[in-house]
């Protein structure tokens, strides 16, 4: 049934190139928020799901959203930015170290 609300509700993050690797190395975001990511490091998984405004991130700690230009809020504060597709994707503190490097069931 999740999968199927999922589908319903898909919130395409728009601005990528026709190569998913391509819009990673350009610094843009480009995903479906359906699914998830697998990540490397203590945060292993993270469930996408649509939001009114945004992509809701769950797995990660506090209430993170992921908006259409790769900009992640948690309490109207930015803690990261993500760039890349679903199948790579790139996500970093505000003061651009690595955060997380995550791959997921598609590109764009």
């Amino acid at each position: 049934m999740k999968s199927a609300a999922s589908a319903l509700m898909v919130l395409f993050l728009t601005g990528c190139g026709s190569e998913p690797q391509s819009a990673l190395d350009s610094g843009r975001a480009c995903f479906l928020c359906e699914g998830y990511w697998t990540c490397g490091g203590d945060i292993t998984r993270i469930d996408l799901m649509p939001e009114a405004d945004g992509c809701y991130l769950s797995g990660l700690p506090g209430r993170n959203l992921l908006s259409s230009d790769g900009t992640i809020t948690a309490d109207g504060v930015v803690v990261g930015t993500a760039t890349g597709s679903g199948a790579r994707v790139h996500v970093a503190y505000p003061d651009g170290t690595q955060w997380l490097l995550c791959t997921g069931a598609g590109g764009c």
